[in-house]
């Protein structure tokens, strides 16, 4: 009767030890999920990481300035708003360390400035360039917006303002197959012809930069530049 509420015991804090460790893991898939659905752009990554770090106790450190690093602190510096590097210093010595490197960003399309064409004044697209290497084929007939960041004038400063345009905006159509007898057939595309986005709403020429100015809640004359990609909705 000993061994069997023995083995029972150990069974039942081995089941215990497990569903615990499922459900940090659960957490942490969770934790890991909405990060990546609030960060839709490399900008929005390292502004999220960002307040993870600072809210862990991290120091935010400035490439301008001299650095006065003490042990058991842990330090984070950024640039350009899209890389980052963040590190602990031990209290003693140590043998050896880790190193995890990750991309902040992503393969997509770049949208270009003053992007609008018109065409026959009856549709307009956006035009853009790759950013990265990616599967182009994977882009058709998917809902896509607009995130980035935008270089903004403000009260005589300058200053980068995110942008996520959470709502459908455009899409690369797919033509019908009795307008492309071949596309079935391994063929290569032009980004500049074949991946250039159809608008929808009432998006038209010189329309771009008014639509992004509203939806950042700043006048579009106070806008200098912008680095602007497709998302995938």
């Amino acid at each position: 009767m000993l061994f069997f509420l023995f083995v029972y015991n150990c069974d039942r804090i081995a089941l215990e030890n497990f569903a615990l460790e499922e459900l940090k893991m659960e957490n942490s898939v969770k934790n890991l999920i909405q990060f990546i659905d609030h960060s839709p752009s490399c900008f929005h990554v390292i502004e999220n990481a960002k307040k993870q770090f600072l809210e862990h106790g991290f120091i935010q450190l400035e490439e301008k300035e001299h650095w006065n690093l003490e042990e058991g602190k842990s330090y984070f510096v950024e640039r350009n708003g899209s890389s980052m590097i963040a590190f602990h210093l031990p209290k003693k010595d140590f043998q050896g360390f880790h190193i995890v490197a990750s991309h902040s960003d992503s393969p997509t399309y770049r949208i270009k400035e003053q992007p609008e064409m018109s065409v026959e004044k009856h549709y307009t697209k956006l035009n853009i360039e790759r950013y990265g290497g990616m599967i182009p084929e994977t882009w058709f007939d998917r809902p896509l917006s607009v995130a980035g960041r935008i270089i903004i004038e403000e009260n005589g400063q300058i200053k980068d303002q995110l942008v996520n345009i959470d709502r459908d905006l455009m899409i690369i159509p797919n033509l019908a197959i009795h307008m492309s007898r071949s596309s079935n057939e391994s063929k290569q595309l032009n980004p500049q012809k074949d991946l250039l986005p159809l608008c929808g709403g009432n998006l038209t020429k010189d329309a771009f930069e008014e639509m992004i100015a509203k939806e950042s809640g700043v006048e579009k004359e106070d806008i200098l530049s912008y680095d602007l990609f497709y998302i995938t909705e």
